[in-house]
This record gives structure tokens, C-alpha cells and sequence, in this order.
């Protein structure tokens, strides 16, 4: 038996329901030892005007948890 739904027309089928979109947001932070880790969360967006603003603070939260 085959699998119905995949991950991504579940995640289309709620944007439609919830009218926000999700962005799977990937920062590099640079480390005190010089090395780069890579964090990554899924963010959703309600508004397409704020899209910016809202990674730009994403983007800042994650570089404050990696300090």
C-alpha cells in the first residue's frame, strides 16, 4: 500500500488553511573557533510584505542561541 500524502502537499494543504506560507531558513554562523555550524528551522510567513523583516529576526535569534 502506498503512501498517500507526502510531506510536501501537507505542508500546501495547510498554507491554504492557514494562508502562511513556510520557508525552511538554513543560517551559517561563523563559531569562536573560526569553523561555520549551520542552523536550520522552519519559519512561516502570514504576510508577504513582512517576509524580510521576519528572517532578518529570525536570522538574529538563531545567531544569539549559538553565542
Amino acid at each position: 500500500m502506498a503512501k498517500q500524502q507526502s510531506f510536501g502537499d501537507k505542508i500546501k494543504k495547510q498554507a491554504k488553511e492557514t494562508g502562511a506560507k513556510t520557508i525552511k531558513f538554513v543560517a551559517a554562523i561563523k563559531t569562536s573557533k573560526g569553523t561555520y555550524r549551520f542552523n536550520q528551522k522552519l519559519v512561516k510567513i502570514r504576510d508577504e510584505k513582512t517576509e524580510e523583516a521576519t528572517l532578518e529576526a529570525e536570522f538574529k535569534r538563531m545567531a544569539e542561541e549559538a553565542k
